[in-house]
């Protein structure tokens, strides 16, 4: 996936890593754990990633991004709502810590299990931490373990489509225009909004107004696809160009979506809380950059 971030203020946080690596880290001058990334199946790693959150409480997840929206956004509100123990922790010098990490691109999440029987199945090891890189990679997992990926492989298979949808078309946006050359930045955009946005929106509009239950894309459950198209929405909102095109008006269930996932007071207790407002000025200081 593309980054389009930039070096932010640093936050120190302390490391998930064992005791032995956490010396390495703090060693490196580093806030970023020791990779942990495998492909190898292991069977503690697949107890530790099918346990529920209910099934094992002492379970610390960190998230490792810039401090920026960006491609955490969606991981970041699934933490909030899910009421697991979570922080996002920081860069302090990414040109030479991305190397610790199993792609050298963020995010990247980490799941310690401080003691636990996932644990305690590696012969001389306390804690285990998954590592996940890839943002989307993330986000399907944690949709999945918080109950936000549906109740059957059908209602899966239909979050899944306007996930990506969103997903889609976002993409676009980062691409195709904040990533663009300076010389076509201003055409490009002028297609985003005028195409990308409009049919965005019209197929979203039909989908939601057809729901069985106002307000959720699939089932009467929150969502993947619900969080996300938010995501998209917030993000589109603070676009000038776009904001003609949206109001609870012209897009009633686009609308409606939004509110109701400002009912849940997780989600609203993330947004008002002062690291989403610091998030927020970040992020518009460099979106302002790239806009040029």
């Amino acid at each position: 996936m593309t980054d389009l971030t930039a070096s932010a203020t640093p936050t120190p946080t302390p490391s998930t890593a064992t005791a032995d690596q956490q010396q390495q880290t703090a060693d490196s001058g580093s806030s970023i754990p020791l990779s942990t990334f495998t492909s190898t199946s292991r069977p503690e790693l697949a107890l530790a990633a099918g346990a529920t959150h209910s099934e094992d409480q002492e379970v610390v997840y960190k998230i490792l991004y810039f401090k920026l929206h960006g491609m955490a956004a969606t991981t970041r509100i699934m933490l909030a709502l899910s009421g697991a123990r979570w922080e996002s922790i920081y860069p302090q010098d990414w040109t030479n810590e991305k190397t610790q990490t199993p792609f050298g691109l963020m995010p990247i999440l980490y799941e310690t299990h401080p003691s636990s029987p996932f644990s305690s199945l590696r012969l001389g090891q306390k804690q285990l931490t998954l590592e996940i890189p890839e943002s989307e990679a993330i986000e399907r997992y944690l949709a999945r373990k918080f109950g936000f990926w549906g109740r059957n492989p059908w209602e899966e298979t239909a979050i899944h489509v306007f996930y990506c949808s969103s997903k889609s078309v976002l993409s676009l946006y980062v691409n195709k225009v904040l990533l663009a050359f300076p010389d076509t930045k201003a055409r490009e955009l002028i297609k985003f909004v005028n195409k990308e946005v409009p049919a965005w929106i019209e197929q979203h509009e039909k989908w939601l107004g057809k729901s069985e239950t106002p307000g959720f894309y699939v089932g009467n459950r929150l969502s993947i696809a619900d969080i996300h198209s938010v995501v998209c929405l917030d993000r589109f909102l603070t676009i000038p160009e776009c904001k003609d095109l949206f109001s609870p008006e012209k897009t009633p269930n686009l609308f409606r979506l939004k509110h109701n996932l400002e009912t849940y007071p997780r989600y609203t207790a993330w947004i008002t809380s002062p690291e989403f407002e610091a998030i927020n000025v970040s992020t518009r200081q460099r979106l302002a950059v790239l806009k040029g």
